[in-house]
């Protein structure tokens, strides 16, 4: 195996060990997929750019940028913080309406809100060029060709939008879809809640 192929392979094994861990990403796609197929795909959809963007900005070394500009950082997981915190109350503060039906209490959004909520939601790791930065390190992908290093720049967050489509098949599957009309009030008070916490948490991180 070629060294460029051997950093490409451990590139995409630790980042799919990476998007398989719970956050508010897994959250969002399980409230919103639940309820409607297309929708939840959407929203996956919204994920990918915000990755393509934190993997650009981890690979161009400007985690060394944000270190010396903190309040540009600052700023940013102020915002995102805010954003998942307004999306964990309203989707909490819908788990009240009336469920008797699958979805009644979360009308349909349009396409365009339904991706900028996806690419928002994985906009709020404001940590992620740390993340990326560091497995870039670890795994030799800075000695690697420009033309390679824009593949792992898209292949990443492809391999992110992949486990979250499966998310989606699974999710929105009948029998989960049963499953989930029948305790839709709790799923949307943890999933909210759990976005909820995790804006709080960039508030209040350092």
């Amino acid at each position: 195996m070629s060294d460029t192929l051997h950093i490409m392979v451990l590139l995409a094994t630790a980042h799919l060990f990476a998007v398989m861990s719970p956050g508010p990403n897994q959250a969002l796609i399980l409230a919103t997929a639940a309820r409607n197929r297309t929708e939840g795909m959407i929203v996956a959809a919204g994920f990918w750019p915000a990755g393509c963007l934190w993997a650009s900005m981890g690979l161009l070394g400007m985690g060394e940028l944000m270190r010396s500009a903190p309040m540009v950082e600052l700023g940013l997981r102020g915002a995102c913080g805010l954003y998942l915190i307004y999306l964990g109350i309203r989707m909490f503060r819908a788990s009240f309406g009336d469920r008797t039906k699958l979805g009644r209490a979360a009308p349909e959004q349009s396409r365009s809100k339904l991706f900028l909520m996806g690419f928002l939601t994985n906009l709020g790791n404001a940590k992620a060029i740390a993340y990326f930065a560091g497995v870039f390190a670890a795994t030799g992908a800075y000695d690697l060709p420009w033309q390679w290093q824009f593949v792992a720049i898209v292949l990443m967050p492809g391999i992110g939008f992949s486990w979250n489509a499966s998310l989606v098949l699974f999710v929105s599957s009948p029998p989960v879809r049963r499953a989930y009309e029948r305790a839709a009030h709790w799923i949307d008070r943890i999933s909210g809640s759990f976005l909820l916490l995790f804006g709080l948490k960039l508030l209040v991180s350092k």
